[in-house]
């Protein structure tokens, strides 16, 4: 009761609880399943960089553990994995700065990316943004990799961040990047200063290294002229359609992104015309843009090029369908064709969309991952409908492939629920044995073999953690 005391005097007492009912809000992902309840012990809503160093450091003072979160109600990972402060962080949510001559972006943690989003639109900016509304925040989507439209080209969201404010675990408040410039008279305007680059410490850290509170973004021009095709494979031809991804992607395209058939397949179930032609299994949906009419259209050719030497089928109706909206008002409500899957595997008595692990890839090895995703969905009988396994892909810069898998189930059932977690343990298997990468999931959410097999990382870790010990004697000439 002396920590509960504390918070409140720090953030006011109708912004701390210790209520059961509350704390149970904040348990619970729907990406990882209702089974996995990670309950805290406290909730604070803090307002301020301030108020964050401060309860850092009482939570230090009392030996209480701390997670921050963002975005609650439908987005992010389940709570804290052993209890302790749940640090809720939507009430930091004010955009501090949009430069369009710099085109820079500065946004509090909290605050949702889709807000920033609209926000730079009206000023002829842009950042790549997802299709999922106003879920995750900026930090959330700053300190771990998300992907979203423009990934094919500009890469994962964090690799567009230039700076950082953050409050490190003693309470601290330091800004690294171009956020370390933040109050002079050019302002935030280069992620590399004088000195080390340290933003690296803080992307895919999952809060482990400080709390992030405010975040300087690089924005990008955005174009007035859009077009969106889709292309079809089937599944013998899945050597030409690694290919149409990898050239698309070397071409430095806006966007990539493909679906196997299951995504749009199961909505055809008793349908009188079906979405899909019989022989396909993998749509590709190819988005370029251009300031002036000409230019967009070569790019459009580009793309009919590019997809009829590799085999492609054009496929009327799928990018249309989506994209007719965005990016001028982002994107309709809900992807129709989600809405209709959802539907479809909802009459099916399948309930539950599970989504477990994003694995990293070389894009080269998509027919390899692919093939064994398939191998072990029929193994564990979640392949196909009703019990379908969506194939999610995100052909990125760097030759790479992340891509999700969304398995509809009945998650009141224990066996289909006992079925998924096998499945997605044999495949972890596999893939952490190949050298696969994971795009979130952080220890002890993955087998040690992903850390194993790395002894690396750790080596890094340990340098990382002497670095920081205000104790080290390095002088600036031991880098070298």
């Amino acid at each position: 009761m002396e920590i509960v005391s504390r918070l409140k005097r720090i953030v006011g007492p109708d912004r701390v609880s210790t209520s059961e009912t509350v704390c149970l809000a904040y348990s619970y992902s729907p990406f990882i399943g209702k089974g996995i309840v990670r309950k805290p012990d406290i909730v604070v809503l803090a307002e301020t960089p301030e108020q964050v160093s401060e309860i850092l450091k009482a939570a230090n003072r009392y030996r209480v553990p701390i997670t921050p979160k963002g975005a609650v109600g439908g987005s992010g990972y389940a709570g804290p994995l052993r209890g302790g402060i749940l640090l809720d962080l939507t009430f930091m949510d004010k955009i501090i700065r949009i430069d369009v001559d710099e085109m820079k972006t500065v946004a509090e943690a909290g605050c949702s990316f889709f807000k920033l989003s609209q926000e730079l639109f009206k000023n002829g900016l842009m950042l790549p943004t997802t299709e999922y509304g106003p879920g995750p925040n900026v930090a959330a989507s700053a300190i771990q990799p998300v992907n979203a439209f423009g990934k094919t080209r500009y890469g994962r969201n964090i690799e567009l961040v230039e700076g950082f404010e953050v409050v490190l675990p003693s309470g601290e408040i330091t800004r690294v990047g171009s956020m370390a410039y933040a109050d002079c008279d050019f302002g935030p305007y280069y992620r590399y200063i004088t000195g080390p680059d340290l933003i690296g410490l803080w992307t895919k850290s999952n809060g482990a290294f400080g709390i992030v509170t405010k975040v300087a973004y690089q924005c990008l021009h955005r174009p007035k002229h859009w077009a969106f095709h889709s292309y079809y494979w089937p599944l013998e031809k899945i050597e030409d359609v690694t290919r149409a991804l990898m050239e698309a992607t070397a071409l430095e395209m806006f966007d990539v992104h493909i679906n196997d058939k299951w995504k749009y397949a199961g909505s055809d179930s008793g349908a009188e015309k079906p979405m899909l032609p019989e022989d396909c299994h993998f749509v590709v949906i190819f988005t370029v843009n251009a300031d002036n009419e000409r230019e967009l259209k070569g790019k459009e050719q580009t793309i009919v090029d590019m997809c009829t030497n590799h085999g492609g089928t054009y496929l009327r109706g799928i990018a249309e369908d989506f994209f007719t909206q965005w990016p001028t008002i982002f994107n309709p409500v809900s992807n129709p064709n989600i809405v209709k899957l959802f539907t479809a595997v909802r009459k099916a008595g399948s309930n539950y969309m599970y989504l477990y692990d994003s694995p990293n890839y070389p894009l080269s090895r998509f027919p390899e991952v692919y093939a064994k995703l398939m191998e072990l969905g029929k193994k564990y009988e979640i392949w196909g409908f009703p019990r379908l396994t969506v194939f999610d892909g995100f052909a990125m810069k760097s030759q790479m492939m992340c891509s999700q898998t969304w398995a509809f189930i009945n998650d009141n059932d224990a066996h289909w629920v006992k079925q998924i977690h096998k499945c997605q343990a044999e495949f972890r298997e596999w893939f952490g044995k190949k050298g696969g990468t994971f795009q979130s999931k952080l220890p002890p959410l993955v087998p040690e073999y992903c850390w194993t097999n790395q002894p690396g990382v750790f080596k890094l870790l340990k340098s990382i953690k002497a670095l920081l010990d205000p104790n080290n004697i390095l002088s600036p000439g031991t880098f070298e």
